[in-house]
């Protein structure tokens, strides 16, 4: 089928093999971090959350100790008009970990004042005045053992970059890092030496500061050569845009909304394409109104960019392989806690990093029994992809089916799932058949979100006491299908009243 064809000759990372590579990931650099100054250089992961005012709620530390989490990168400020640093509002809570300050620079003004001629001392400087009461406030709700310019530089800016973190360092007496997008020559970076205390690399992902493309892989020959200590900085959700003007940036969560309206139809674009990713396109369908839409709002028309989970642990795979010294570990990037209206958000990292299963697992249940007056049933059922992780967004592959022994289906509600089909058996060449000759009824899903209920029927089902097996098909974001043996349904019979004994008759 066409959605699969794009694919053809693309490793999956999670194929045989996965358990090492996921054991590859869990393990990360170790050595988590601990409270006080020292903490500034240790090696180990941390979570860069993007959300401002920032939230890490209580209930969450558990998890992140779990996840060898030692550190988190918090947006407390952003640049505004250039190097003029506004203060974001304080988290509602005080922070358990080590806090990184960070101050954003989301629309490239910081970075671009940065020229051949710049006075870099005189701006970090003025970054270090601006930063006096916003960093005084923060050691109210944390241990800061940093500051982080989350900036978008060139090489031919590190010079006069260097100088400005080496004034900023000196200034407020906290080591000072840097966002880099790979892709360059390590030495390029070498001004930073000695003047930045670490740096974040982009190493997986899209974001709107890499100018929405996906960032090259760091290869382990750059790791090794790089300068001075760095974190892989790894953004593990993915978006689309629509066409509207100004054009809106939507996260891929909402490919599941778009998948269920049904004014809407996707197509799937570099088809047999080496472009990272997987590509969806939503418009409407012909004939429907824009405006009765999703997309009223975004010109009809959305492409999505979705990078899978086996891409990101082929990279932390590799990663692992980084060698110790100047690597101080990997930084994850999530737009909020606990979840952020992602695909691939905090759940399903914190399975990822804990060693937990990744992969869509549906599983199917009966909801509900109606035993019928003259034989048959009437089933409900609820499938519940029990994973973090989606499946690929398919018109054909992603489906479970009903098969009936001693019965046949003569009636079909698909309840949330997008539509059926009832057939004669439920092997590969199964033919559809008419209600009352059907012994399969088959339930497809465009796409399974992380966690994602569906609610079928009632199926009707002729027989006394038929016997239900099902099964599932799912195709990954990887090209992967994943096609598990049947499994009966525990269907709870009612057990029918004892009918009272007839009374003799009295002979008169």
């Amino acid at each position: 089928m066409q959605q699969n064809a794009r694919r053809t000759g693309r490793s999956s990372a999670l194929a045989p093999g996965a358990a090492l590579l996921v054991s590859l990931v869990a393990a990360g650099c170790g050595g988590g971090e601990t409270s006080g100054p020292s903490a500034a250089g240790k090696s180990g992961d941390a979570l860069f959350v993007v959300e401002a005012p920032v939230l890490v709620p209580e209930e969450s530390e558990p998890d992140l100790s779990a996840m060898g989490i030692g550190r988190l990168y918090v947006v407390g400020a952003t640049f505004k008009g250039g190097s003029r640093i506004e203060a974001f509002p304080p988290p509602p809570n005080k922070m358990g970990l080590p806090v990184v300050f960070t101050v954003v620079d989301p629309d490239g003004g910081a970075a671009a004042a940065f020229g051949p001629d710049t006075k870099g001392e005189l701006i970090g400087e003025g970054w270090a005045a601006a930063l006096t009461k916003p960093l005084a406030e923060a050691r109210g709700w944390s241990n800061v053992v940093g500051i982080h310019l989350h900036l978008s530089p060139v090489p031919a800016q590190a010079k006069p970059l260097a100088s400005a973190l080496e004034s900023l360092r000196r200034a407020t007496g906290l080591p000072v890092s840097v966002t880099l997008r790979p892709g360059s020559a390590p030495e390029e970076w070498k001004p930073l030496a000695g003047k930045a205390d670490e740096v974040l690399v982009f190493g997986f992902g899209r974001r709107p500061e890499t100018s929405d493309q996906v960032v090259p892989e760091l290869t382990e020959e750059a790791a090794a050569a790089f300068p001075l200590p760095f974190r892989l900085l790894l953004a593990v959700g993915s978006y689309g845009t629509g066409a509207g003007n100004p054009r809106r940036r939507i996260p891929d969560g909402e490919v599941d909304r778009m998948s269920e309206d049904r004014g809407l139809d996707f197509a799937f674009d570099q088809v047999l394409s080496a472009e990272p990713g997987n590509h969806y396109t939503f418009r409407p369908r012909a004939g429907v109104a824009l405006s009765t839409t999703l997309l009223a709002r975004d010109g009809g028309t959305a492409r999505f960019q979705v990078l899978p989970m086996a891409d990101l642990v082929k990279v932390l795979a590799s990663a692992a392989r980084f060698p110790r010294g100047k690597f101080r570990g990997r930084a994850f990037m999530v737009d909020a806690l606990p979840r952020d209206g992602h695909l691939l958000g905090f759940p399903a990292l914190k399975a990822l990093l804990t060693g937990k299963p990744v992969q869509p697992n549906v599983v199917v249940e009966p909801a509900s029994l109606n035993a019928l007056k003259g034989g048959g049933l009437d089933v409900s059922l609820t499938a519940r992809n029990d994973a973090p992780t989606p499946t690929d967004l398919s018109h054909f592959d992603n489906w479970i089916q009903v098969r009936v022994e001693g019965g046949t289906v003569v009636g079909v509600q698909a309840g949330d799932f997008d539509r059926y089909e009832i057939l004669t058996s439920g092997g590969e060449d199964a033919r559809p058949a008419s209600f009352g000759r059907a012994t399969v009824v088959r339930l497809f899903e465009n796409l399974f979100a992380p966690g994602e209920t569906n609610q079928a029927g009632p199926i009707r089902v002729s027989g006394q006491r038929p016997h239900l097996f099902w099964k599932s098909r799912l195709v990954l974001p990887d090209g992967q299908t994943l096609d598990p043996p049947e499994q009966e349904l525990a269907l709870a019979f009612p057990t029918p009243e004892p009918q009272p004994k007839a009374q003799p008759r009295k002979k008169r």
